[in-house]
């Protein structure tokens, strides 16, 4: 994860490019259900920054000085598979409702859209950010038009790396699980 950007926009192109590989993720019964706000202008990252900053524990000006030149919110959508699930060849699984998922598919293929953004936006070129949005939520989707009954699984920034980028965060201070302690073959 990156969190220095250099200020370079990142064309249009090159974003089209990482969501429409984004948008052909997994979906389940092909409902895709997830949708992509993408924030790209020096005005709608502001306004981002200005919505979500949460006032006890505000981004430092060097935070938003070197912040991601594109914001991307992937939107999860339970209506397209309540919908096809409710459609004959789906009607049987009893998942017409959204109670009824034991897992949120449209939460599980929202996730899987933002993390091929991630390693779409590697081969790019482009640094990535995935990070949470913990004030301001609703604000912001209000804001930018967003129906109700619509929420972003979290929060993709894009740009290029900065030349000064080190990483920073959990993982350079803790140790990655060793591969045996994860992986569990033919049993646990």
């Amino acid at each position: 994860m990156v969190r220095r950007f250099d200020r370079r926009p990142v064309p249009a192109e090159v974003v089209g490019r990482i969501l429409d590989l984004a948008r052909r993720s997994p979906t389940a019964g092909f409902a895709q259900g997830v949708d992509f706000l993408v924030l790209d202008t020096p005005a709608t990252i502001d306004t981002f920054w200005q919505l979500t900053s949460d006032p006890q524990f505000p981004p430092g000006p060097d935070e938003l000085a070197n912040g991601p030149t594109v914001i991307v919110l992937p939107i999860a959508d339970h209506r397209p598979y309540l919908a096809r699930y409710s459609e004959p060849d789906k009607a049987a699984f009893g998942l017409q409702h959204a109670d009824a998922w034991p897992v949120k598919f449209w939460e599980v293929d929202a996730s899987m859209a933002a993390m091929t953004a991630l390693l779409a936006a590697v081969d790019a070129e482009l640094g990535g950010w995935f990070f949470g949005m913990s004030h301001g939520e609703a604000d912001v989707l209000a804001h930018f038009g967003v129906p109700d009954g619509l929420r972003p699984i979290g929060v993709i920034g894009l740009g290029y790396r900065a030349d000064d980028e080190t990483p920073i965060g959990s993982a350079t201070t803790r140790r990655r699980r060793p591969f045996a302690e994860q992986v569990h073959r033919n049993g646990w």
